[in-house]
């Protein structure tokens, strides 16, 4: 197992995580440190122990997001692949594979747990070399598809970090309607320049357009206006 680990800005520079209490923050640095090369952790109660944190804190890394917690008690670090990027050659594969294959990762690399997915955010299955998943969970996971896919958030965007739900895409094609795409990609490129993040980005999107709404239409009235007489000549 690799002694250094590294912490991506977009994860610990976002509101989010900020926003946790001070103990919760620490207790996140101290579990990803002691993680395994694939963000398990198997002690997560001695390291509470050890810094002096609370099981609080970890309840609210729980509840945020940071991490994903089996019934075992062993803990998973959600944004691991975010965070750290391990050489082949360093990289010493999880003991926890049970536990590894109830996991799904995204499209950006976060760990998502087998209970909240639904299979069209799912960018691979962690298999660890074992079947990917067999006719009886094949079958949950086309029962939850259907119940969970138009509230499961899904990554838009250049950067792919713009989270959107099946339904609030569909709304804002209805509302933006031609500048959907653009105004997805703005937010996606701002957040990935500047390591901000938006708790709703629907929300945000609608925000930004009834600002910029007014522009886009100018320029694309113009853009018509030069086509036709471009056409006309």
């Amino acid at each position: 197992m690799a002694d250094k680990r590294m912490f991506s800005l977009k994860i610990v520079d976002s509101d989010l995580f900020l926003d946790m209490p001070l103990s919760s923050q620490c207790l996140y640095f101290h579990l990803s440190m002691r993680a395994d090369d694939d963000g398990f952790v198997n002690n997560p109660k001695k390291i509470i122990k050890i810094i002096g944190a609370n099981e609080d804190d970890l309840k609210i890394l729980i509840a945020k997001g940071f991490v994903i917690v089996f019934d075992q008690g062993i803990i998973v670090i959600t944004h691991w692949k975010i965070n750290n990027f391990i050489r082949k050659d360093r990289y010493k594969p999880t003991m926890y594979i049970e536990q590894k294959q109830q996991l799904y990762q995204t499209e950006n690399g976060a760990y998502v747990s087998e209970e909240k997915v639904g299979c069209h955010l799912v960018n691979q299955r962690l298999s660890s070399g074992q079947p990917s998943i067999d006719k009886g969970r094949l079958d949950k996971v086309s029962i939850d598809k259907g119940r969970e896919e138009q509230s499961t958030p899904i990554f838009y965007g250049e950067f792919k970090n713009v989270r959107l739900s099946k339904e609030e895409y569909k709304n804002l094609k209805e509302k933006v309607k031609p500048h959907t795409e653009i105004m997805i990609n703005k937010l996606s490129r701002y957040m990935e320049s500047s390591g901000k993040t938006y708790q709703n980005h629907y929300a945000t999107i609608l925000n930004w357009y009834e600002k910029d709404k007014d522009k886009l239409r100018h320029q694309m009235g113009n853009k018509k206006m030069n086509y036709d007489v471009g056409e006309s000549l």
